[in-house]
């Protein structure tokens, strides 16, 4: 079992804001108390009612949410990228050519380490988000990776964002809904992701997200999806709508890369607000490391607790969920970074700096992405 380090719990959150608007580097100690997370075990008894039939599927078996109360399950990462990670980095192209046996042995265990020291830092679960088809080859590295270090990986499927790979690209609707089907079905996924459109929305990227809904219905699988990091107000909420004319729940949608949203785009981040509302989960899936990206901007962490103070503060805890996007091996803990579990180690602290409490940091990064992750499997 995963246990959370000793922390010092500070001031009231709306003293947080204005402190952290003062000054981001402040020690903020006044009325400070040392306290630790609980640890809950499987047999204490599961304070969240989940439907019954209710699994989280992810690449090695079909598991019960309650499996995974030990720690955090980090909803949007990216474990297989096609050049793999590398110690040193590596200035390899993505998919610039396929992995030699060699190579690909290599990687496996350099992940494979890196799974075992993000599990040591309280993570119990990782998703495996796609932006095009794996390979048979890339499932076996995913299985290898989650057997090898015993942590579970839930395995999401997509095809990102336009422009799509030309033998998906002119489908239908309805074509795609099958192509979708009999991927998840036959490649064991246990979501829909990351599902994207660009900043403005393209008829093809429209017709994928009816076909990924239509999918959902076919099977169950929850939906959490990309908007552009360079920061995209309308996005979400474009997505969402195209979701909902589809029937969509939206309890079963993640919008993200909403902590990409910069103030001077939306002060107040009004957009946050809008997309809970509608009973969607809010992805902040861009914390606890620097993106550089040429395009994406560049967001003070202080800001990014912001936005979690202001969801917290509206009352829709419930309805938020944090991961880093993770895809750069100088992240990795064997580069010298935090490693897939950066939002625990490098994020989640300066959210009990600012006085969030451990109820609400387990309900956040514990409880839930089990609630979005569990589905009842639709019979075939």
């Amino acid at each position: 079992m995963n246990s959370w380090p000793k922390t010092r719990i500070c001031l009231t959150r709306r003293e947080a804001i204005s402190m952290l608007g003062a000054s981001a580097g402040l020690a903020l100690t006044v009325g400070c108390q040392e306290t630790t997370l609980p640890e809950q075990s499987s047999e204490t008894p599961e304070d969240i009612v989940f439907p019954e039939g209710s699994l989280i599927r992810t690449i090695l078996e079909d598991v019960g949410p309650q499996t995974l109360r030990g720690g955090a399950t980090l909803f949007h990462e990216h474990l297989d990228l096609f050049q793999g990670y590398s110690s040193p980095p590596s200035d390899r192209g993505r998919g610039e050519e396929e992995l030699t046996d060699a190579e690909a042995e290599t990687f496996i265990d350099l992940v494979v380490d890196e799974l075992k020291m993000a599990a040591q830092d309280g993570m119990s679960c990782i998703v495996d988000a796609a932006i095009l088809r794996r390979s048979d080859r890339e499932l076996e590295f995913l299985r290898q990776m989650s057997s090898r270090s015993g942590v579970p990986v839930v395995v999401a499927g997509s095809y990102w964002k336009a422009p799509y790979p030309d033998n998906v690209a002119t489908m239908t609707v309805e074509e795609w809904t099958d192509h979708m089907v009999t991927d998840a079905q036959t490649q064991g996924w246990g979501a829909f992701g990351e599902v994207g459109t660009s900043m403005e929305m393209h008829e093809t990227e429209r017709t994928f997200l009816q076909a990924v809904s239509r999918a959902h219905h076919a099977t169950g699988l929850p939906i959490f999806t990309h908007t552009e990091h360079q920061g995209c107000r309308p996005c979400g909420l474009e997505q969402l709508t195209v979701f909902e004319a589809e029937n969509v729940d939206p309890s079963r949608i993640c919008i993200g890369h909403q902590s990409d949203i910069t103030p001077d785009q939306d002060p107040g981040w009004t957009t946050h607000q809008e997309i809970v509302r509608r009973g969607a989960y809010l992805g902040l899936d861009t914390v606890g490391r620097a993106l550089a990206l040429s395009d994406s901007p560049d967001i003070p962490e202080t800001e990014k607790v912001k936005m979690v103070l202001n969801i917290l503060d509206a009352g829709y805890e419930d309805q938020l969920l944090l991961s880093s996007d993770f895809a750069s091996s100088v992240d990795l803990k064997s580069n010298w970074g935090n490693g897939f579990a950066t939002t625990l180690v490098q994020f989640v602290p300066k959210l009990r700096h600012a006085g969030v409490d451990d109820a609400t940091l387990h309900k956040i990064t514990v409880d839930n992405p089990r609630r979005f992750l569990a589905f009842v499997p639709v019979p075939v």
